[in-house]
C-alpha cells in the first residue's frame, strides 16, 4: 500500500522538512548553496545505488537517502518560501509605495488591505526593499474604491503586530507572519493617493472584477440582507457581509463548511459541468474538449472565488481526476490528494499550518478512508432512504477525521452536524446550480431576476433551517480540551481502529488499548489540574480592569465601572476558559462591591483570596501613613484617575504593584517612575500581557 502511492511518501518526506525549516530555527540559518550540495551528494547516491544494483535487503538505504533527498527540498523551498524580508521599523512616519495585492475588505473604522510595500523616503536608513504590510486606510469616498493591483503613494507609521495579550489568545501575530506580514500601518485621510493600477496577477484582477460584477447583480435580482450574505459566502466565498450572529449560527448547527468554498462547491460545479457535457464524451476529441472546458471553467470559479487553500485542493484533486481519466490512467484517491497537498505546499509551505488547509485535507481523508466502509454496514431498498443514509454517513466520515484538529484550535463540537447536513448538502446543491446559471443568464433582465428570486428563496430556506437546528437542546459542546499530544493520539487510535476492523490486523487490538490508555491518561491528568488549580489573572482587556480569582473550577471576575459583556472578552478569554476547565457562565462583579463567597472575600478596596491581599487602586482613595504599614501582596494599580503611590506606599507594604490596561500611558509612566524611585517591583499589563500568578 505505502509502496504502490509514491505522492504519499514524497509528501510525508516533504512535510518533515518544512516542519525543521519551520519550528528548528537553526535549519532556516543554513545558507542555499549547502542546501543545494547536500541535495546533490544525496541525488548522486541515490542514482550510484540504483546503478549498483545492490540487493535487494539493502533496498531501504536507497529510500532512506531518497526521503532525506525530499526533506532537503521541503527545507530549500519552505525557506526560500518566506516573506520579501522583514522591514526596518524605526516608529517614524514616512512615504511609501504601496501595490495592493489581496482584495479590500472592511472593519468598523478602515478599509484592510495587504500591500507590498516600499520605502521612498530619502531622508530615512531603512532599506527600500518590498515588504508586505497589512494596511488600514481610514473609511471615506475613496478608500472605499480601492480595488485589487492599485498603486499609492502614502505616509503612515510603521508598527509590529502585538502577540497574544491573554492566555491561550488566538496569536494573531504568527497568523500574520505566516501570511509572510511582519508588520502593520495605519494610513489616516488625506495621507495616501492613487497614483495608477498595476496587477501583480492580472487573472486574479479579472477574477475579482468578475466576483464584484456578480455581486453586484446579486443585489440587483432581488437578495438583501442576510440571503445576500448567505449567498455571496456560498456561490462566491464572500463573506464579509455577513454578521457575526448569522456566522454562528453555522458553526453552532455544523453547517459553517457550506459558507467556505470548498471541495463540496467545486465538486458540484463538476457534477453540472458532467451532466451538460455528457453529450461530447463519444470519441476521443470530443472527450479532450469536455476535459479542456471543465478544466477552464473549474479553475476559472477558483480565480474568482479567491483561491482559498481548500479551493487550491479541490481544484488541484478535481483537475487530477480529470486528466487521469482521459488518459485512461489508474487513479487511487490517496494518491491524489497527497499530489494536490504536495502541490499546493511547493506554491506556499506556509500553508501547512493553515487551519482552512488542515481541516480541509482532514476532511476528504475522512470521507475517502470511512464512507464506504460504514455505509456498507446498513443496506436500504429504498432510494430516499439509502441517499438519506449516504449522506448521514458522509457527515459523520468528515467528522470523525476533523474533529480532535477543530476541538484543538476551536474548543467546540457541534452535536447536530449530521441532521443539519441532511438539508444543507442538496440545498447548496440547488444553490450552487442555480448560481451557474446566474452566471451565464445573468444579463438577460427576466431570466436572471427569476434565478436570482429562486437563489433567494433556497438561501431564505437554508437560513431557516439553520435557525431551527440551533435552537434544538444540546446544541454544541463547548469549551473542549483537546491537546497536541491527545490529537496525535487520537489520530493514532483512529488508524488504528480502521486497521483493526476493516483489514482484520487483530494483532493490532494490543497497541489499540495503549492508545486508549494514554488518551485516558491525558485526561484524567488535566481535570485533575483543573481541580487542584488556584490562580489569580489580571487580563489585558484595553481601557478595562479584568481581575480572576480561580480555584478548582470555581472562579469569580472582577471588572471595572464599565460594562464588560462576554461577547466583549471573547476573542481574549474565551480559550483560556476550555484550558482551565471553566464554564462560559462567568460571574462579572463591580470591584466596588462587598461579597464574602467560598473562595474569596472582597471589601471596599480589598480582595482576600489563598491568603493573598489584592489592593485595587483607582486613585480616587487617599490613605494616611501609619507606624506599622498594612501588607499587600499585589497592588492592581486600575482607571484614569492619578494614583499616588509615593503616599500609598507609607501606608500599605506592597510587595509588587500590578498597572493594568485601563490606566493611560501618561500615568502608567508617572506609576512606573513612581515604582523605580521607591525600589517596588512592578508588572505592566498592557506592555507585558496578562499577568498569571499560580498560587
Amino acid at each position: 500500500m505505502w509502496s504502490s502511492r509514491p505522492a504519499v511518501r514524497i509528501l510525508f518526506f516533504f512535510i518533515i522538512g518544512i516542519l525543521l525549516s519551520k519550528y528548528f530555527p537553526v535549519i532556516r540559518t543554513i545558507d542555499n548553496p549547502i542546501i543545494i550540495a547536500i541535495s546533490l551528494v544525496l541525488l548522486l547516491a541515490s542514482i550510484l545505488i540504483i546503478y549498483l544494483k545492490i540487493s535487494h535487503r539493502y533496498h531501504w538505504i536507497s529510500g532512506l537517502v531518497t526521503g532525506v533527498l525530499i526533506i532537503c527540498t521541503g527545507v530549500f523551498i519552505s525557506n526560500n518560501n518566506t516573506p520579501l524580508g522583514k522591514p526596518n521599523i524605526d516608529g517614524k512616519s514616512r512615504f511609501y509605495l504601496a501595490k495592493v495585492v489581496s482584495s479590500p475588505t472592511q472593519t468598523n473604522q478602515a478599509i484592510k488591505v495587504v500591500a507590498k510595500v516600499s520605502l521612498i523616503d530619502s531622508n530615512s536608513n531603512q532599506d527600500n526593499k518590498q515588504h508586505k504590510v497589512l494596511c488600514y486606510l481610514a473609511k471615506d469616498s475613496l478608500a472605499n474604491k480601492i480595488k485589487y493591483g492599485d498603486l499609492l503613494v502614502c505616509k503612515g507609521r510603521l508598527s509590529t503586530p502585538t502577540g497574544p495579550q491573554n492566555p491561550e489568545e488566538f496569536n494573531y501575530k504568527k497568523f500574520l507572519m505566516d501570511n509572510g506580514i511582519y508588520s502593520t500601518v495605519y494610513i489616516p485621510e488625506n495621507n495616501w493617493e492613487l497614483v495608477g493600477n498595476k496587477p501583480g496577477n492580472y487573472l486574479i484582477a479579472l477574477g475579482n472584477r468578475i466576483r464584484n460584477s456578480l455581486l453586484e447583480n446579486l443585489t440587483k435580482n432581488g437578495l438583501s440582507g442576510e440571503n445576500y450574505a448567505v449567498a455571496s459566502a456560498v456561490l462566491l466565498g464572500w463573506d464579509e457581509t455577513m454578521e457575526p450572529e448569522l456566522k454562528d449560527n453555522y458553526i453552532t448547527a455544523g453547517a459553517m463548511h457550506i459558507l467556505c468554498v470548498s471541495g463540496l462547491h467545486v465538486g458540484i460545479i463538476y457534477l453540472v459541468l458532467s451532466f451538460f457535457l455528457n453529450f461530447l464524451k463519444n470519441n476521443r476529441f470530443n472527450n479532450m474538449l469536455a476535459a479542456i472546458i471543465q478544466l477552464l471553467i473549474i479553475w476559472a470559479y477558483a480565480t474568482i472565488t479567491g483561491l482559498s487553500p481548500s479551493v487550491q485542493r479541490a481544484a488541484l484533486m478535481i483537475s487530477i481526476f480529470i486528466i487521469g481519466k482521459l488518459t485512461n490512467r489508474h487513479r487511487d484517491t490517496y494518491n491524489t490528494l497527497a499530489t494536490s497537498a504536495l502541490l499546493v505546499l511547493v506554491i506556499d509551505t506556509n500553508l501547512l499550518t493553515n487551519v482552512g488547509f488542515q481541516l480541509s485535507y482532514a476532511a476528504v481523508l475522512g470521507i475517502v478512508t470511512f464512507h464506504q466502509p460504514i455505509y456498507k454496514l446498513l443496506y436500504f431498498k429504498n432510494t430516499v432512504v439509502d441517499n438519506i443514509w449516504s449522506i448521514t454517513v458522509l457527515s459523520f466520515a468528515a467528522q470523525l477525521v476533523t474533529f480532535p484538529i477543530a476541538t484543538y484550535y476551536f474548543h467546540f463540537f457541534p452535536t447536530w452536524f449530521w441532521l443539519s447536513n441532511l438539508f444543507t448538502f442538496p440545498l447548496s446543491f440547488l444553490i450552487i446550480a442555480s448560481g451557474l446559471l446566474f452566471v451565464i443568464t445573468y444579463w438577460i433582465p427576466i431570466i436572471s431576476g427569476l434565478i436570482g428570486t429562486a437563489i433567494s428563496g433556497l438561501v431564505y430556506l437554508l437560513n431557516y433551517i439553520v435557525g431551527i437546528i440551533v435552537k434544538l437542546p444540546f446544541s454544541g459542546i463547548e469549551n473542549i480540551y483537546t491537546s497536541l499530544p491527545m490529537v496525535i493520539s487520537l489520530y493514532i487510535l483512529i488508524l488504528l481502529v480502521y486497521l483493526l476492523l476493516n483489514n482484520k490486523r487483530n494483532h493490532l487490538l494490543v497497541p489499540a488499548v495503549f492508545v486508549f490508555a494514554i488518551i485516558i491518561g491525558l485526561i484524567t491528568f488535566h481535570k485533575y489540574e483543573i481541580s487542584t488549580q488556584k490562580r489569580i489573572v489580571i487580563y489585558s482587556i484595553r481601557n478595562h480592569t479584568m481581575i480572576e480569582l480561580i480555584d478548582g473550577q470555581n472562579q469569580i471576575i472582577f471588572s471595572d465601572t464599565g460594562v464588560i459583556s462576554k461577547k466583549q472578552t471573547d476573542y481574549q478569554i474565551k480559550n483560556s476558559r476550555s484550558l482551565w476547565g471553566l464554564s462560559d457562565n462567568t460571574n462579572y462583579l463591580n470591584k466596588k462591591d462587598t461579597i464574602t463567597s467560598k473562595i474569596f472575600f472582597a471589601i471596599d478596596d480589598f480582595i482576600y483570596f489563598e491568603n493573598q491581599t489584592i489592593f485595587v487602586s483607582n486613585g480616587s482613595h487617599n490613605y494616611h501613613p501609619v507606624k506599622v504599614k498594612y501588607p499587600v501582596d499585589l497592588m492592581v494599580v486600575c482607571g484614569k484617575n492619578e494614583t499616588k503611590l509615593q503616599y500609598l506606599n507609607k501606608a500599605l507594604d506592597i510587595k509588587k504593584v500590578v498597572i493594568d490596561s485601563s490606566v493611560p500611558p501618561w500615568n502608567r509612566q508617572k506609576i512606573i517612575d513612581a515604582c523605580s524611585s521607591l525600589k517596588l517591583q512592578y508588572y505592566d499589563v498592557a506592555s507585558n500581557g496578562a499577568l498569571i500568578i499560580d498560587l
